[in-house]
């Protein structure tokens, strides 16, 4: 009996010591796999972190021209006022609400976009104050750029369209003078004017660029129009988006191409976005402005039969 009991109490103890190595093993399995997965976590942090600081690097030596932004003009250097109403007919007929644009329709009676672009040919700068100038330079450019896709059509995206006969193509009459769309932007506006919000009011006939307005610019209206459009990219996916929970915020490229633009207007980035975001003003010591990931941008046609959820 003794014997028996001993053989038990044998085996009860072998069987402790099994349960036990296997709770080790286990353990130890357990403690790899998240050794693993914060490695993991740390190498793409790592990698997400490199990546943003090469392509902030690039866009300095590859992007648009970075310009020292300063006000040239005044409100009172003159006080002409530019009668955009025929491009006001055209847009209100033609764009939707949300930035849609009916290109097949223009194409159709392209005579009034026409007749726009002649009286912008013939307009006089000079008689132009400060917020009346900015407003006609973002009407014509969108203009023309409208014009650049209508000659083209039908098109998926306007990189169908030659580089050579894009953004660098000297051929709009703009007052008298034959300009470049990047001409316009680069050294016109940017450079005469303290206010990167035009990069969310120039439309460059893609989905991923802020929605062309279905209204003309105005001196008058100028400043409420241009915070109406800021307003509308802090608060849709395609431009702006931001997890409280991970303090991780994701930016259109416009913030990564033209960002000195937003520095020299806010001080910082951070500092800029905080302005329209109350989630990111609110949680902006947290946020890594090295972090910030940049949302894909989409150069499909913002054509009406390309609608998509914004």
């Amino acid at each position: 009996m003794a014997e028996q009991t001993e053989r038990i109490l044998s085996m009860d103890s072998e069987s402790n010591e099994a349960s036990s190595v296997e709770a080790s093993g286990t353990s130890s399995i357990i403690k790899i796999i998240a050794i693993g997965l914060l490695l993991t976590m740390l190498v793409i942090g790592f990698l997400q972190y490199k990546y943003n600081l090469i392509t902030q690097v690039a866009m300095r030596f590859l992007g648009p021209p970075q310009v020292e932004l300063k006000e040239t003009f005044s409100i009172s250097d003159a006080n002409g006022i530019f009668d955009h109403a025929t491009f006001q007919n055209m847009l209100s007929v033609h764009v939707d609400a949300d930035g849609w644009v009916d290109y097949q329709a223009i194409k159709n009676d392209e005579t009034t976009l026409d007749a726009y672009l002649q009286e912008i040919a013939n307009a006089d700068l000079n008689t132009l104050g400060r917020d009346e100038r900015l407003a006609f330079l973002i009407n014509a450019y969108n203009a023309f750029t409208v014009k650049l896709i209508v000659e083209n059509y039908p098109l998926t995206t306007i990189k169908d369209i030659p580089s050579e006969q894009r953004w660098d193509a000297v051929r709009w009459d703009l007052a008298g003078s034959i300009v470049s769309l990047s001409q316009i932007e680069h050294e016109l506006i940017r450079p005469n004017f303290v206010e990167p919000r035009v990069h969310f009011a120039l439309v460059c006939a893609a989905i991923g660029c802020p929605p062309l307005r279905n209204e003309v610019f105005t001196g008058e209206t100028l400043e409420a129009q241009l915070s109406e459009q800021s307003n509308y990219v802090h608060q849709h996916a395609t431009w702006f988006q931001f997890n409280e929970t991970k303090n991780e915020l994701s930016l259109t490229q416009l913030y990564n191409w033209y960002g000195n633009d937003f520095v020299q207007a806010e001080g910082s980035l951070l500092g800029f976005v905080s302005k329209y975001s109350p989630e990111v003003n609110q949680h902006r010591a947290s946020i890594d402005p090295n972090g910030i990931i940049w949302l894909p941008y989409d150069w499909t046609l913002n054509d009406t039969k390309n609608q998509i959820p914004r």
